[in-house]
Formats: C-alpha cells, structure tokens, sequence
C-alpha cells in the first residue's frame, strides 16, 4: 500500500508535467511507455503459449513513435505505414530463412499486435501535443480516463446490480452498468469543469460538443481496460506486470489512455479544431 501510495504523489504530478509541457519530454516517455508495454505483452503471450519475435516487434514498436515525431518537427517525413511494412517484411523474411511453417500466421500476427497494439495508439499523444493547446487537451484527457475509472469504481459499488441485474461485460464481471454510467456521466462533467476552467477552445465548448467528447471518451475508456483484461484472460495472468508494484503493469495503466488518445485526437480534428 504505501509503495503504491508514494508511486501515485511522484508518479501523477510528473505525469501531468510531461503531458503539459510535450517536446522531447514526452517523446521519452511515449517511447518508455510504448517498449515496456509491448514487453509486458509479449511477457503475458508468452505464459499463454505463443512465440512472437520480440526482439522484431521491440524495434517495430520503437520505430513508430519516433516516426511519428521526427514528422511532427518536421526533421524527417516517415509514415508509420513504412514502419509496419518494414516489419511484416521482416517477419516474413525470417521466417521464410527459416524454412518453418508450423504456426507462421499466429506467431507473426502476435508479434505485429504486440508491437502495434501500444505503440499505434499511444503515438497519438505526440500527435495530440501539437495541436494548438495540445498540452492542455493530453491532460485533460488523462484527467477523463482517471474520472471516469474511478467514479464507475465507486458508483459501482454504491448501486452496482441494483437496477441492473446483469454484469456489464464478461470479461470483467465485477463491472456493473450502473457503474459504467456513473463513469460515463461523470467524464461529460470532468470535460465541462476543464474546459471552463483551463479555456481548452477560445469561444468554450458547446453543450453538445462537451456530451458528444464525454460520451465518446468514457466509452473507449471502458473498452481499452475492457480490451486489456481480454488479453489478460485469454494468456491466463492477473496483471500485465509489476513494474509499478500496487499499480500492476503499465498496459494495466495506460490501458484506457491508449484508446482514448486516439479518440481524442480525431474527434479534435474533425469537430472543434
């Protein structure tokens, strides 16, 4: 408990620090996210049975996020698109030296979902950082995720199957649909309060536009740790890892914050930026 609690005081503020400010800061922390959760991925695969290539997917994984933010600096243009050809590429390559057959299609396609799974999604926090008041928006985002996890919690636990009789989903039992609403409505009034109070748009967010972002984000919040605990369940392990000791692993983490990230950055593109 106490590591867990001393992780959460240092941990929370440099975590929004980071994502604030963005630059370099932030691409060494995409980066250390992105390669420890793709290990913590393929750690768990491997328990399960299978055999990716971590050290193919490791390089592939790393790539992405570097590609994404030499183009952001306009250093070097390198589309991510290049990066996954590069590696089904070189996948296909080994195993074709190798002359094997025998689970070629699993072991590949676990290898490019480890390495894509973290990296793809959340590379779109460097994206995100460059928008104007790009700083403002991860943070909020994150501030989302943190609401909406912990009021479905406690929500949950309050009123969970009291109106509902049915869990909310099978992979993960103990969620309730009261809680799932608790969070969802929750997030609608966290973005409202940020939006009012760190002036995310010049003219503020319409009340439409405030439900449509909080609907959105809560619900790809839910799915991304839904989508964690999956895998979870299918390579039979009870957390991602244990870098963070009460914290769990950091897919056990950022497991929301990879879908919402994402979400976030299209929904910016297309409705308010």
């Amino acid at each position: 408990m106490l590591s867990r609690i001393l992780i959460a005081i240092v941990g929370i503020p440099l975590l929004v620090y980071i994502l604030y400010f963005g630059g370099l800061p932030l691409f060494i922390f995409t980066e250390i996210v992105v390669l420890i959760g793709v290990h913590e991925f393929f750690h768990m695969s491997e328990i399960g049975g299978k055999r990716p290539n971590k050290l193919v997917g490791m390089g592939v994984a790393f790539l992405v996020p570097l590609a994404v933010y030499l183009t952001q600096i306009k250093v070097l243009e390198i589309g991510t698109e290049a990066v996954i050809a590069l590696g089904f590429i070189v996948l296909m390559t080994i195993r074709v030296l190798q002359n094997r057959v025998e689970n070629a299609s699993v072991e590949i396609g676990e290898t490019m979902i480890g390495a894509l799974y973290p990296s793809i999604l959340f590379s779109h926090c460097l994206l995100i950082s460059y928008l104007p008041n790009g700083g403002k928006w991860l943070v909020t985002a994150q501030v989302m995720v943190w609401v909406c996890d912990s009021f479905a919690y406690f929500t949950g636990i309050a009123c969970g199957r009291k109106f509902f009789n049915r869990g909310f989903s099978t992979i993960s039992p103990k969620k309730s649909i009261e809680g799932s609403i608790g969070g969802t409505v929750a997030t609608i009034l966290a973005l409202a309060i940020m939006d009012r109070y760190l002036g995310l748009v010049p003219d503020k967010m319409s009340f439409i536009t405030v439900v449509i972002f909080g609907l959105f984000i809560s619900a790809v919040a839910q799915i991304g740790d839904l989508g964690e605990s999956m895998f979870k369940r299918e390579f039979k392990v009870k957390d991602s890892g244990t870098i963070l000791r009460g914290h769990g692993g950091i897919l056990d983490r950022f497991d929301s914050m990879l879908f919402v990230a994402p979400v976030m950055y299209y929904l910016l593109k297309f409705m308010v930026l």
